[in-house]
C-alpha cells in the first residue's frame, strides 16, 4: 500500500517525533495501516515479499531456533518464545501443532510478507511481520536474542538469505 503524499509526510513526520515506536502505534496516531508505515520506513528497513511465500516463509523460520511470535491487537501484546512448529495446510488453515506454539493460521489472508529490520525501544530488531489485504499485521515473529540480549548471528544471517531470495535486487 502506498501512501499518498500528504499520508507519507504526516508518517514520517510521526516515525520522526516517536523513533522507535511500534509499528501498530504509528498507523493509529497517523490513522494508516502498518503497511503503509512500513512503506514510509527509511530505505531497507522494510522489504515486501508476496503473501503466496507464507508457506515457504514459515517453513524457513520453523528451523531457526527459539523466536519470538507477537500478536498486537493494540490494547494486547501477545508474545510466546520458542522454536515455531513445522505445520501443515488441512481444513483451509496452515496448522502449528507444537508448544509453546500453536494454532491455526488462514494462509490465505497473508498478502505479503514483510521483513523488517529497524531499531524498536532502542534495540535493534529483525522481524519476518504477516500482512493481510487491509494492510494490517496477522501476526509478526522476532529473531531470537542470546543470553546478552543479542540477535543470535544464525538467525540474522538466515533472515538475510530469505529476505534476499524472496526479494531479489533489494538492499538491506
Amino acid at each position: 500500500m502506498t501512501p499518498s503524499p500528504n499520508t507519507a509526510a504526516a508518517i514520517r513526520a510521526d516515525l520522526a517525533d516517536h523513533p522507535g515506536a511500534a509499528l501498530e502505534d504509528v498507523a493509529v496516531r497517523t490513522e494508516t495501516s502498518v503497511a503503509e508505515v512500513l512503506a514510509c520506513l527509511p530505505a531497507g528497513e522494510a522489504v515486501l515479499a508476496p503473501g503466496a511465500a507464507f508457506e515457504e516463509v514459515m517453513a524457513e523460520i520453523a528451523r531457526w531456533g527459539e523466536i519470538t511470535l507477537v500478536m498486537n491487537t493494540g490494547d494486547v501484546i501477545l508474545e510466546a518464545k520458542g522454536p515455531l512448529p513445522e505445520g501443515r495446510v488441512a481444513q483451509g488453515f496452515f496448522n502449528l501443532q507444537g508448544r509453546p506454539i500453536g494454532g491455526h493460521i488462514r494462509s490465505g489472508a497473508c498478502a505479503q510478507v514483510a521483513f523488517v529490520a529497524r531499531s524498536l525501544f532502542g534495540m535493534d530488531t529483525r522481524s519476518v511481520q504477516f500482512l493481510d489485504a487491509r494492510g494490517g499485521v496477522l501476526f509478526k515473529v522476532y529473531l531470537g536474542r542470546d543470553a546478552a540480549r543479542a540477535l543470535i548471528p544464525a538467525q540474522m544471517t538466515a533472515f538475510d538469505a530469505l529476505r534476499a531470495r524472496l526479494a531479489p535486487g533489494v538492499m538491506a
